[in-house]
């Protein structure tokens, strides 16, 4: 049996938790950007990130740190962080707007390394959510 580099699993994790996301985020078809606030389709929807995977990679798999977000917020607007932060904060509250924070500060200062145990775990753990979530 062939093995998975770490970096291929991470990406595959990656992948099932961007799914949950556009499920948890969006209803009959249709979303609202974190960033813009404007109602699109969901064949606009990215899983954005409030502090990204390159500078946070800690933060990778924190469902406060990933929403729907449009392609144009993400991608052009390059997260569009400041319209981001002020709507993550009334959706999540302050209280876990702060742990996230906290959170950032720690990665961004120590780093973080993922083993191939945990990113099982996770993805485990977000196909059961996937499942879930379909039910309802």
């Amino acid at each position: 049996m062939k093995s998975i580099s770490l970096t291929n699993l991470k990406n595959k994790v990656q992948a099932v938790v961007n799914e949950y996301i556009r499920k948890r985020d969006s209803d009959f078809g249709y979303f609202k950007c974190i960033s813009c606030g404007k109602l699109k389709s969901i064949e606009f929807m990215d899983a954005g990130h409030y502090y990204s995977t390159k500078m946070y990679d800690g933060l990778r798999f924190n469902e406060d740190n990933i929403h729907g977000q449009c392609k144009y917020c993400n991608k052009f607007l390059y997260g569009n962080t400041v319209n981001y932060r002020d709507n993550l904060f009334f959706k999540i509250g302050p209280e876990r707007f702060e742990k996230l924070k906290k959170a950032a500060e720690k990665y961004k200062r120590d780093g973080y390394k993922w083993s191939m145990d945990e990113l099982e775990k996770i993805m485990e753990e977000f196909k059961q959510k996937i499942k879930e979530h379909e039910k309802t």
